[in-house]
């Protein structure tokens, strides 16, 4: 209207003022009276139309969506404006804004409104991990929790992954394509829902656990074998392909070699782990022992090198002549320990140990009762002359050096109980109240009761329920 107003004054102008010089006086007072009056007659204030506006949690208020009429201003071209100080647009709830316009004439309005912020907004639901475009992938026997794989998060109640839904379970024990349809609503009602599919499958890669870092040191000439530096496993098999490049040469003393070892399982799972290897003489020479445990009895000599199967050194070559070693004494009995010793040029030492046990020859025990055949038995007699069963056991033993309880009670509580059918010559044989000593092929020597003489006996006379051994 303005702009038509103005048009309309132009007009007159051109005509009166320019084409006639003599009403210019007249024209220009005519032209002020309608300026003013058109100024005075805009006196009426917007309107605010909107008593109650929502907004979504979060957002801004915007005045744009405030309904707001004028009398002679379009909606653009009034101004706007709120009070919003008491506004929380981050919390849920009605609030009460003071909004005023004012038009092109300076003409205001003012209005308090409620404004309500409102949860409008429904969870969202994404995969976590590589999902391959829309296929989750699920490891075999892994978790059949659907909140390993999918998180469900609400822009005002957070994660709400503890809520998903679904029509079925998922099972990760079974391999294959599974569609699932989960679904999970918010506080304030707003549900997703969507179809999901999850792939069932090894996925999982075989596990490499280094036993002592990426550097290592390899004997010289020795075998390199991956399982002396790492443990491979794998979540479903047993056996993982190994692969090793370049091969290691532990030929090559004092050179650094870089190489990759790549563990397969049978799905193609890939791992991989870098190595480096430096290949030194770090072993003494190797000790072979013919055996490790020989039995000798008491007094009787040992060749101990004769045990000395061969002493080889991965750089020295054959070592065997240089082999040292401890000697024993085999005038007591026991157990007794050889240790052989191999130093290769380097320092490397290795060591090897032969187990001696000298023993009583049981035989000898046989003898020396044997020559007490026809002695007289008397009660509580030790011998020499004469013996009780138990005085002449403890008698023969004195004299091959071992030294036995004095009465037949302790002297099975004394020793190792054997059954009948381990008994070996010189072993005692033991009934309650008798002893006597077993000379082999079903007999015994003993000192039987008074009136009688040391003799021999069949076992099958003796009763006997054990034997006893002091070896």
């Amino acid at each position: 209207m303005e702009r038509n107003i103005k048009a309309t004054l132009t007009s007159v102008f051109e005509d009166k003022i320019k084409n006639r010089k003599a009403m210019f006086i007249p024209m220009l007072g005519v032209t002020a009276f309608m300026l003013v009056g058109y100024a005075a007659v805009d006196h009426e204030k917007p309107e605010i139309v909107s008593d109650h506006i929502v907004i979504p949690y979060g957002e801004k208020l915007d005045l744009d969506i405030l309904e707001v009429t004028d009398n002679h201003d379009s909606r653009e071209d009034l101004t706007v404006q709120a009070n919003d100080r008491s506004l929380d647009t981050d919390q849920l709830g009605e609030y009460q804004v003071e909004v005023s316009a004012t038009d092109q004439f300076n003409n205001v309005a003012v209005k308090t409104i409620d404004v309500e912020v409102v949860d409008n907004e429904a969870p969202v639901i994404e995969k976590l991990g590589a999902d391959n475009g829309y296929v989750i992938e699920v490891p075999i026997n892994g978790s059949n929790d659907l909140a390993s794989y999918i998180k469900a998060t609400d822009n005002v109640d957070g994660d709400v992954t503890p809520f998903i839904e679904s029509n079925v379970a998922l099972d990760a024990t079974r391999s294959g394509l599974q569609e699932i349809e989960v679904k999970v609503a918010d506080t304030y009602g707003n549900e997703t829902k969507e179809t999901l599919s999850f792939l069932v499958a090894d996925i999982e890669k075989p596990t490499i656990i280094l036993k002592a870092g990426n550097n290592i040191t390899v004997d010289y000439k020795s075998e390199f074998k991956v399982e002396d530096y790492m443990t491979i496993t794998d979540n479903i098999d047993t056996q993982v392909k190994v692969e090793v490049e370049p091969q290691v040469d532990t030929s090559l003393l004092d050179k650094e070699q870089n190489v990759t070892v790549t563990a397969i399982d049978a799905a193609g799972n890939q791992s991989t782990e870098k190595l480096t290897v430096t290949v030194k003489d770090i072993s003494g020479p190797k000790i072979v022992l013919k055996t490790n445990k020989v039995t000798v009895y008491k007094g009787e000599s040992i060749d101990l090198a004769s045990y000395i199967e061969s002493a080889e050194d991965n750089t020295d070559g054959d070592m065997k002549s240089k082999v040292t070693y401890n000697t024993i004494d085999t005038s007591t009995t026991g157990l007794k320990t050889v240790t052989y010793t191999a130093t290769d040029s380097l320092g490397n030492q290795s060591v090897a140990q032969l187990n001696v046990d000298v023993v009583y020859s049981g035989q000898q025990i046989v003898n020396t009762g044997l020559s007490k055949l026809g002695t007289p038995y008397k009660w509580g007699a030790t011998g020499p002359s004469s013996f009780d069963c138990s005085g002449f056991t403890q008698w023969v033993y004195a004299q091959n050096g071992i030294y036995i309880p004095r009465t037949s009670g302790a002297q099975k509580a004394g020793g190792q109980i054997i059954s009948l059918s381990e008994l070996e010559p010189g072993d005692i044989v033991w009934r309650s109240g008798h002893v006597g000593i077993y000379i082999g092929g079903g007999q015994y020597v003993h000192a039987p009761h008074t009136g009688d003489v040391v003799k021999i006996s069949n076992m099958s006379s003796g009763n006997f329920t054990c034997g006893v051994r002091y070896r």
